[in-house]
């Protein structure tokens, strides 16, 4: 399991007795002011109870001001947000209205489940690549949409797939300038991740269009929950932020709320800039901070939250020195919903998953500037970001969505969570299938489905079909309307049907001379036309092998079928017993290095060239004796390799089964189905949020532009002495100061110095001691007010 370790948040926050922050004690010294002038003491006293009540008390999370404020932000609020006029789309590029200019890159998905230790490394290694090596702000959008999947054979009702997109821009500049950052930028984003598993292409054209078309939410409106956009899918929105990660999370983390079956619809946004020189000075500025409270407090739960805050930014540092890139890093989800209720339920389905992951979140406040951060096209100042190491943000992954919906494909299975696999082989570099599996594992049942499939969803398509054992594929080429040619009385001079089934008249004998001759006679014919080529050779190592010995024109032939027609209309379909068949020979390896995709039904045993060679997990290896075969279900199952890295069920329509059950000697039987049975959501109990073992609030806010000077602002320069001793001193202060006040009042010391005998109780030791108490406290708070405002001072601005 490839995961990764988050540094503990950095809190800037001083707090006194290690507890209340500066606003903890404005709000109070506010309340018992306002209580001092409407009621002198009294009045101050229940100021100062109000106050701590308000501090103390929270329900939902927040503090009952903090509802206020909100009502406050509602009313003074514009309810709507207009998005940006779009101006026009030009060379790739879409043009603001404000001459902002983006380039969008639309990156494939990967699914993990499948993927081995190596190939994990190497996809996480990709997006890392990607955030250490872009200089400028990069947008990360999954956005899911419903897809009806009437037009795709073998499929009904709908699906959600996610949609995948990066997105630079550049508003700075000239508009020419900007025209030219971006395009730069979105070259160097499609380099960075066409590597690993994944793929990514610069969208043009239409392809551009309908990507605006989706990201576009038009007006959004506000509403005390969430808010609700004028266009796309499922309108009503909720939105939360990633506050506090555990110590470590996993590879594709993020991509588990995308994989799960909602209620509605959900949208990831990870936003990524560099660290400017400003977040780097200010580390170090809170590294000497944190250093100095340690080396002062007493207090054991102070000390603790002081060394984990160390080691996080010593975390922080320790990546940079080792040439990994820091990165501010923000996360935000929104649930998508029909009704307000399908949203809330969406919302929680997404907690449901963060809470089992350990990652704490927050929902913004009602503020405009919050819904811009999730908008492809606004700018904004909302900002809730880490600062994190480069591999860190890389386990986000989003990319290991399992989507499987190619345009204009047919469906060859289903996923595990009922969401359709529907390739279109025909727009691969090489569209040849391999198909291995023992007797009865379902192998020859899929290919005659994605035989029917296909001749009813491709237009003017050819199909050719070698069936050594005779009966297999009859039936089904009868109800094509195709013919039969026994290959002892062929004559290969041309074909006479679009559909034509090539056997034997006695598959006992040894037939591999003439198998040979017809891949090869197919492979001429095929040469010939531009349209649409479906080959199918069941049996083929019986082409290949002659005894016990490797059949070289036989070999040839089938190489030469597949490596030759790579780049046409010609879409192969080899179908074997074992995967070894092909693996452990040379010329067997050699013409699986030119197929794009490998299904693999239930093996007996699974050799370990075969491991080797298709790069199979231990996981796959497993479960390759497990899959189920359908002889007592109604479906089969297969393990895809190539465009998709998935398990799959194979299962067949109705109408579909009844016309391949007729078909002899098939692998199996599957009972009549109108379609796959529906699978209710998953759900989890919700449980309390539990506490993590390192983290702790947000850092500051970010800026992009790095700063060539490192000076200072603030009080340091002033009171650099009072404000890098630790606030533990007023503190011990406090405590030691009551013994030597207690001395130096019976020593008779503080009258001739102090008006003491003016107090309360004349002087004696109690108004001492009082006296005392206040001063600390009053100075501890005053300690306090400063340090909160050289921090606040020490940020980086916008």
């Amino acid at each position: 399991m490839v995961k990764a370790d988050f540094p503990s948040s950095i809190d800037p926050r001083v707090k006194f007795l290690d507890r209340y922050t500066v606003w903890d004690i404005i709000r109070i010294s506010i309340l018992a002011s306002i209580g001092w002038l409407l009621a002198e003491s009294a009045g101050a006293t229940i100021g100062i109870f109000l106050g701590f009540l308000l501090t103390e008390f929270k329900l939902g999370g927040k503090t009952l001001d903090a509802y206020l404020i909100d009502a406050v932000q509602r009313i003074t609020t514009a309810p709507t947000v207009s998005s940006p006029e779009l101006r026009k789309l030009v060379d790739g590029t879409v043009i603001l209205d404000d001459d902002t200019v983006l380039r969008i890159v639309r990156v494939s998905s990967h699914d993990l489940d499948y993927a081995s230790e190596p190939e994990r490394r190497a996809n996480r290694d990709t997006v890392s690549e990607l955030l250490n090596g872009v200089d400028c702000p990069v947008e990360i959008y999954s956005r899911q949409r419903l897809v009806d999947l009437s037009e795709y054979l073998g499929a009904n009702g709908s699906t959600v797939t996610t949609d995948h997109y990066v997105i630079v821009k550049s508003s700075r500049q000239t508009l020419a300038e900007n025209h030219r950052e971006v395009k730069r930028r979105g070259s160097e984003v499609r380099g960075l991740l066409t590597a690993g598993d994944l793929y990514a292409e610069s969208l043009t054209g239409a392809e551009l269009k309908a990507a605006v078309e989706n990201l576009y939410l038009g007006k959004l409106r506000l509403s005390r929950k969430g808010f609700e956009t004028e266009y796309g899918q499922k309108r009503v929105c909720r939105m939360l932020y990633i506050d506090e990660y555990p110590g470590q999370l996993p590879l594709g983390w993020i991509a588990e709320v995308l994989n799960q079956k909602n209620p509605g619809l959900i949208d990831v946004v990870q936003d990524v800039k560099p660290v400017s020189n400003y977040q780097r000075s200010w580390m170090d500025r809170m590294l000497a901070r944190v250093r100095t409270e340690i080396s002062a407090t007493w207090r054991p739960s102070r000390q603790a939250s002081l060394r984990e805050q160390e080691h996080g930014i010593e975390q922080r540092m320790d990546a940079e020195a080792s040439g990994e890139t820091l990165v501010n890093h923000g996360i935000y989800v929104v649930a998508r919903g029909e009704t307000s209720s399908e949203a809330d339920k969406t919302m929680d389905a997404v907690k449901s998953v963060l809470n089992r992951l350990r990652v704490e979140t927050r929902e913004p406040r009602y503020s405009n500037q919050a819904v811009k951060a999730i908008s492809a096209f606004h700018r904004c100042r909302f900002d809730e970001s880490e600062i994190v190491p480069g591999d860190s943000a890389a386990t986000g992954f989003t990319f290991g969505t399992k989507d499987s919906i190619e345009a204009g494909g047919i469906k060859i299975g289903d996923h595990r969570n009922d969401a359709p696999v529907i390739l279109d082989r025909f727009s691969w570099d090489a569209s040849h299938i391999t198909v291995m599996g023992k007797n009865g594992s379902g192998k020859t049942y899929w290919t005659g489905l994605t035989l029917v499939r296909s001749a009813i969803a491709y237009d003017d398509l050819e199909i050719y079909i070698v069936d050594p054992k005779k009966g297999d594929y009859s039936d089904i080429v009868d109800a094509l309307d195709g013919e039969t040619v026994f290959i002892s009385q062929a004559d290969f001079n041309g074909n006479r049907n679009d559909v034509v089934r090539f056997t034997v008249e006695d598959p006992s004998r040894d037939n591999t001379e003439k198998l040979a001759e017809t891949v090869r006679h197919i492979h001429r014919q095929a040469s010939k036309t531009d349209r649409k080529t479906l080959v199918v050779i069941d049996e083929a190592h019986r082409v290949t092998t002659k005894g016990n010995r490797i059949y070289q024109d036989g070999v040839q032939a089938l190489s030469n079928l597949i490596r030759e027609t790579r780049h046409k209309n010609v879409a192969a379909t080899l179908v074997t017993q074992n995967a070894d068949e092909f693996t452990r020979s040379n010329e067997g390896r050699n013409i699986l290095r030119n197929v794009d995709c490998n299904l693999f039904f239930k093996q007996k045993d699974v050799a370990s060239q075969v491991t080797d060679f298709f790069q199979l997990s231990e996981k796959q290896s497993v479960e390759l004796r497990k899959l189920r075969t359908g002889n007592s279900l109604p479906f089969s199952e297969a393990i895809v390799k190539g465009p998709v890295d998935t398990r799959i069920r194979v299962q067949a329509s109705q109408e579909e089964h009844r016309l391949l059950e007729n078909s002899e000697n098939r692998d199996m039987m599957l009972p009549s189905l109108d379609s796959a049975g529906s699978v209710e959501p998953r759900t989890e109990e919700n449980g309390e949020k539990k506490s993590r073992a390192d983290g702790g609030h947000k850092t500051m806010s970010t800026d992009n532009t790095d700063s060539g000077s490192t000076e200072e602002c603030g009080f340091l320069k002033v009171i650099g002495f009072v404000l890098g001793a630790p606030i533990g001193l007023f503190e011990c202060g406090l405590l030691a100061g009551f013994p030597v006040a207690t001395a130096l009042h019976w020593n008779d010391m503080l009258t001739s110095v102090l008006p003491i005998n003016g107090l309360p109780l004349n002087g004696t030791l109690v108004d001492v001691l009082a006296v005392w108490t206040a001063t600390l406290i009053a100075a501890e708070l005053l300690w306090t007010l400063l340090l909160s405002v050289d921090n606040w001072l020490a940020q980086p601005r916008r």
